[in-house]
């Protein structure tokens, strides 16, 4: 017959000992017109920045999933005559976040559209990817790409 041990009879030596739990980080707080080091940008780089609370109501209108595709499109966008301007299909967004479905990746950009984020653009060929001027006023995102003249 085997021999059960209740808890009290285990030997010390045999109980794995929990490690320690980290102490949680302190706050770092924003000093309020503290100088902000503007980054220097390689070539291909771009900065997206949200701005707080403008951004969280966004994030929290609109989900995740949109700031997902709105930073992809505002990473690879363009700036034609002064408007932020991005080609994307639903197919090369999806593959690009790797998250999403191509139709999550539609259904998000079709929400963009409506909410006014996003602009279609007529399209210049069957083949060709949709093109979609970015509105970001409102949105409390930002976006600085590479300017190469500097």
């Amino acid at each position: 017959m085997s021999e059960q041990l209740s808890l009290i009879d285990v030997p010390v030596d045999g109980l794995a000992e929990r490690p320690a739990r980290q102490r949680s980080r302190r706050a770092v707080r924003a000093v309020e017109g503290a100088p902000v080091a503007s980054p220097t940008l390689a070539a291909g780089e771009a900065l997206v920045e949200h701005r707080y609370p403008e951004a969280l109501e966004f994030l929290r209108e609109h989900g995740p999933d949109s700031v997902a595709v709105l930073h992809v499109l505002a990473v690879d966008a363009e700036v034609v005559d002064g408007r932020l301007v991005a080609r994307a299909s639903t197919r090369g967004l999806a593959e690009r976040l790797g998250f999403l479905s191509k139709d999550s990746a539609h259904r998000r950009l079709r929400q963009l559209r409506r909410a006014g984020v996003l602009e279609a653009l007529p399209s210049n060929g069957p083949m060709d990817p949709p093109t979609y001027v970015l509105h970001l006023d409102g949105t409390g995102i930002t976006v600085t790409h590479h300017d190469p003249s500097r």
